[in-house]
């Protein structure tokens, strides 16, 4: 299930699935990634009803565990035999691959963002158990009434609280006030699995309009129905969720590097959509900016939900112009050749990231103008503003920058697109404290105290390879007022939202924040 998992994000993204690097504390090495070239998968790992992706280990942990209750139907449960489990923290694995700065708790909805991503992989991957959808949908089974299909993990809800799943998608009417009055972020997460099964159902039902009609059945009749129209229903489901669930993983190529939000999410969706499919015949983009609409996910800088607001803005729209010269990525000399062995990738991947901060950094005295339209563009710092000290390797040299990645994709489209891109992902951080005069001190001038936290900047850029032009720049300031107060007053807050103020590069010190079940559920 795990290979299944990763074939779904590489068939989506374009790309070969890279593990997020290990940041190594040995002496001598200390201050360094280092690649992981394979997830390990431990199926036995722990003697407890749980199971999590390690960030530490970059492994999957699976635990087993006695139940006492007959309704989970074994004596031993183990959740390493579990569909659901092994798709979750699967994606938590292919997650922290593509953007590791998503475990650091910034808001509500980052914390929330991972489990909720990991439950709607798994959650859509039910529909490729053809089988189960076809005796479900055969029996009269509507999408949407809670069934097996619609929650998670039901032996293991079974053998610990006796519940029929862990979590369960379907019957809650959408309330448009409940995601603003609502703080728990696992119930954050819940609401936007909600939203996207939503559109899946409102596509679902657009798709199979016809065929019902044909078949003289009313949408929610209990009937139980012929082979031939089960089974071209099952095949409209079946393609109806990996359609919504390659969307899904398709965005996450449209996200900034840093401190996602929900709606930034959506806009993620539908710009990438429309990239690749212009045409949009059975209205996925409306079903889920309207699906959004109804749970009360809104996007901020958008004058309405229409998907054609949605669309993230192309850097002539933003900045007046485009930064990138048209010459400059053959200048910079990137090696985009497609290569199968993932330790090629990786080994590539990192040259390109060199690069492009090569690139980025060094300024060019030809061209001051440039360099300080890309410090207006990724939202980060080259040289040190007067306003804000920024980290660096000594106060007489500029800030630092990362280059957090570089990724060459190639997609297709149903009717022959052929998308070609590289995602750059550039990102800064600075010092952040809890107390704002503190705040204030340290960015006049040097640090008097150790940070409480990371604040994190940065921008992720979408280059249309074809013709060598920006396409999209989606950022988040370094020099954001209003998110750091966000982030110090999350952190502030006394239910441990935060885990640990300060993260470190391993994960070492920190609860497990990627475990099926966490301490308190």
């Amino acid at each position: 299930m795990a290979m299944k998992v990763i074939h779904l994000f590489e068939r989506a993204l374009g790309r070969k699935v890279i593990w997020s690097p290990r940041w190594n504390n040995k002496p001598g090495k200390q201050g360094r990634y280092e690649a992981v070239k394979k997830l390990r998968i431990y199926p036995h790992a722990l003697r407890e009803a749980n199971a999590y992706y390690s960030r530490e280990k970059r492994a999957l942990l699976f635990g087993y565990f006695r139940s006492s209750n007959a309704s989970a139907g074994a004596t031993w449960i183990f959740t390493a035999l579990s569909h659901d489990i092994i798709a979750h923290e699967t994606t938590h694995a292919v997650l922290d691959g593509l953007h590791r700065r998503y475990a650091e708790a910034t808001s509500l909805d980052s914390l929330a963002f991972h489990e909720a991503f990991a439950d709607i992989v798994a959650l859509f991957s039910h529909f490729t158990l053809t089988e189960a959808v076809y005796a479900h949908i055969q029996e009269g089974g509507a999408l949407d009434r809670m069934t097996l299909l619609s929650g998670l993990a039901q032996q293991f809800a079974a053998g610990t609280s006796g519940h029929p799943s862990l979590r369960q998608y379907v019957g809650s009417e959408p309330d448009p006030d409940h995601l603003a009055q609502t703080t728990e972020c696992h119930e954050r997460g819940a609401i936007l699995v909600a939203a996207v099964f939503d559109a899946f159902l409102t596509i679902f039902g657009k798709r199979t309009e016809d065929l019902l009609r044909i078949g003289g059945i009313k949408r929610g009749e209990n009937k139980r129905l012929d082979a031939d129209l089960t089974a071209r229903l099952t095949r409209e489901a079946a393609k109806t969720a990996d359609h919504v669930l390659r969307m899904c993983m398709r965005a996450l190529d449209y996200m900034p590097p840093v401190d996602v939000r929900f709606g930034e999410f959506l806009r993620g969706i539908v710009t990438a959509d429309n990239d690749l499919v212009p045409v949009d015949t059975y209205n996925y983009r409306i079903a889920f900016a309207e699906a959004f609409r109804r749970r009360g996910i809104m996007v901020e800088d958008c004058l309405s939900m229409s998907p054609e607001n949605l669309l993230w803005e192309s850097p002539e729209q933003m900045l007046g112009k485009n930064p990138l010269d048209i010459a400059d990525i053959e200048a910079i000399g990137l090696d985009l050749r497609s290569y199968y062995g993932r330790d090629k990738i990786i080994e590539i991947s990192e040259k390109n990231r060199f690069k492009i901060w090569d690139w980025l950094v060094e300024p060019d005295p030809r061209k001051p103008s440039v360099d300080r339209d890309w410090e207006k563009a990724l939202g980060v710092y080259f040289m040190q503003p007067e306003r804000l000290r920024l980290n660096s390797i000594d106060w007489g040299q500029g800030p630092k920058v990362e280059v957090h990645s570089v990724r060459a994709t190639r997609r297709s489209g149903p009717d022959g697109q052929d998308v070609r891109q590289l995602v750059v992902e550039v990102t800064q951080r600075r010092r952040g404290y809890l107390d704002p005069d503190e705040q204030k001190k340290a960015d006049r001038g040097p640090p008097r105290k150790k940070a409480d936290f990371i604040f994190r900047g940065g921008a992720t850029l979408i280059i249309d390879l074809r013709d060598n032009r920006l396409r999209y720049v989606i950022r988040k300031r370094i020099d954001d007022e209003e998110r750091l107060c966000e982030q110090r007053e999350l952190l502030a807050r006394p239910d441990g939202f935060g885990f640990t103020y300060l993260s470190d590069e391993s994960g070492s010190g920190r609860r497990e924040p990627f475990a099926m079940v966490h301490r308190g559920q």
